[in-house]
């Protein structure tokens, strides 16, 4: 057993050194803010190196056998006994990391709680307002480190937050990507009905061949639009499918949901690219998703040419905070937002007024709220 105490200037920078130095198993004996200029902290931990050796005990060595003699058998490892002291050490070594983690996480509020607290009361109240309509508390923070109070808050989302006017581009070709699940066959199916209405030739690809259900979907769907559709079996028959309606304005491409965790989705693609396919690579993000599986998305998605996002399911979401934390971790401008099934309807391109008023505002109907929005 190794014990160790550390003396730092915040809990955040003693916590780092206790896992640098004693790695991820250390746990956390004391802790305590010490007076003074400047005031620092003082954190007690320790860390068991002996559970290893101890699990995995030596056995005696047999004495050499004499010559003419057979050696006598090695005996067999017995198990010990977990109702031993073996057993008792892996209860408490399992109970003590337990407990280290639920002292961390008090640990990381007792110090956001003091950062909070030595907040001017106008930024406090910026930040309990944006945490509090889902801004997760990092963009949160560089806000109120912007502002000197709500009424500027608008004004400082507004710097960090671009939509594309009309959804798409002027690109010959519109490619929707994103996680399985998150809309995006019925989201193709608004799209081409949008174009469709204003006045745009329109054609369908479907990449989508696993899933039975989503072919008959956007099949169904462009035969009552009379647009017509393209199966393609792989990525690589994507620029054919493409040369064959030259004569349209602009080609949808359907593609196959995939955990983005998995990468398997950049091979599937990369084809499309390499063809030299003038394509406009959309993302689809749903607006339930937690800021976990969003950042593991984007990472993964932006290893590939993204060019919008458009943001799904926003009917299910509780609060439209998310809005802004996918503008501020993307960096790419918010095309559209889909509010439902129907088709054509149930899809809006917002202006950066609109995504606001979302996300500042509960009730947008609300006047007070509304006009602290339109500021």
């Amino acid at each position: 057993m190794k014990i160790k105490t550390f003396h730092a200037r915040s809990f955040r920078e003693a916590l780092a050194q206790v896992k640098k130095e004693m790695g991820e198993d250390a746990v956390i004996l004391s802790s305590r803010e010490q007076k003074g200029l400047p005031p620092t902290v003082r954190v007690e931990a320790a860390v068991d190196y002996e559970v290893e050796e101890a699990a995995s005990p030596r056995l005696p060595v047999p004495a050499p056998a004499r010559t003419g003699e057979e050696p006598p058998p090695r005996p067999a490892a017995e198990p010990l006994p977990e109702s031993g002291e073996m057993g008792h050490l892996r209860r408490a070594l399992s109970e003590v990391r337990a407990e280290m983690g639920s002292i961390r996480e008090c640990l990381e509020a007792v110090q956001a709680d003091a950062a909070d607290a030595a907040l001017p009361p106008a930024k406090r109240d910026v930040l309990r307002f944006l945490k509090g309509r889902g801004v997760r508390e990092e963009h949160a923070r560089k806000l109120c480190g912007r502002v000197a109070g709500l009424t500027e808050v608008p004004g400082a989302m507004l710097e960090g937050v671009t939509v594309r006017e009309g959804g798409r581009g002027s690109g010959k070709a519109v490619m929707l990507i994103g996680p399985t699940g998150v809309g995006k066959t019925t989201t193709i199916a608004k799209l081409a009905a949008a174009a469709t209405q204003a006045g745009s030739r329109v054609a369908v690809v479907s990449l989508d061949g696993y899933r039975i259900g989503a072919l008959e979907q956007i099949r169904i769907y462009s035969k009552i639009m009379g647009i017509p559709l393209e199966i393609a079996p792989d990525a690589r028959r994507v620029k054919a499918c493409v040369d064959r309606h030259a004569d349209k304005d602009v080609v949808f491409i359907d593609t196959t949901g995939r955990n983005p965790m998995s990468g398997a989705f950049l091979a599937e693609l990369s084809p499309v690219y390499e063809a030299g396919v003038p394509v406009e690579t959309h993302l689809l993000i749903s607006a339930t998703c937690d800021y976990e599986f969003l950042e593991g998305a984007w990472k993964a998605y932006s290893r590939l040419p993204v060019d919008c996002v458009g943001i799904t399911k926003i009917d299910e979401a509780v609060r439209y905070g998310t809005l802004y934390n996918v503008a501020a971790l993307c960096g790419k401008p918010i095309a559209y937002l889909t509010t439902g099934q129907a088709v054509p309807g149930d899809i809006t391109f917002p202006s950066r007024k609109k995504l606001l008023q979302m996300v500042l505002t509960e009730n947008p109907a609300d006047p007070d709220l509304a006009a602290c929005a339109n500021a």
